[in-house]
């Protein structure tokens, strides 16, 4: 009897610790986090800003340049406009680097819905701030 009770928690033991066992992959966090991957579009302006990941940090290049986007802000196609957004869980948060002055800003995104974000520029105070809102480019 002894025997078939020590097989019993050895065989209780193995399926405990194999369901315990980490799975690799991405995590829930990270899935939600990859929701901003894409191209945006900025409606009043025409250029457009592909949001790409590397490693834990997202960032934002300049992928279509209108002409006023060109004449009125200084863009050009590739530019990095933004670095090093981190995800907290709730949104996004990181620098904005101006394209005509070179300027450090601090940038929140939020995510209103899957096709809209809301990005808020601001330099210090955040009630100083500026706010953009951004549409997903249609495939």
């Amino acid at each position: 009897m002894s025997l078939l009770l020590f097989r019993n928690y050895l065989w209780a033991s193995l399926f405990l610790v194999l369901s315990l066992w980490p799975v690799p992959g991405k995590s829930s966090v990270d899935r939600t986090a990859d929701q901003i991957l894409g191209r945006w579009l900025f409606p009043g302006r025409g250029s457009t800003v592909e949001l790409y990941r590397v490693g834990d940090r997202y960032f934002g290049r300049i992928s279509d340049v209108s002409p006023t986007g060109k004449e009125q802000f200084g863009l050009t196609k590739n530019q990095l406009l933004i670095s090093n957004l981190a995800f907290d869980g709730k949104g996004w948060s990181g620098e904005l680097i101006h394209p005509k002055t070179g300027n450090h800003l601090n940038i929140d995104v939020e995510m209103v819905d899957s096709r809209t974000i809301n990005a808020t520029v601001y330099k210090g105070w955040r009630w100083l701030n500026k706010e953009f809102v951004m549409t997903r480019e249609a495939l």
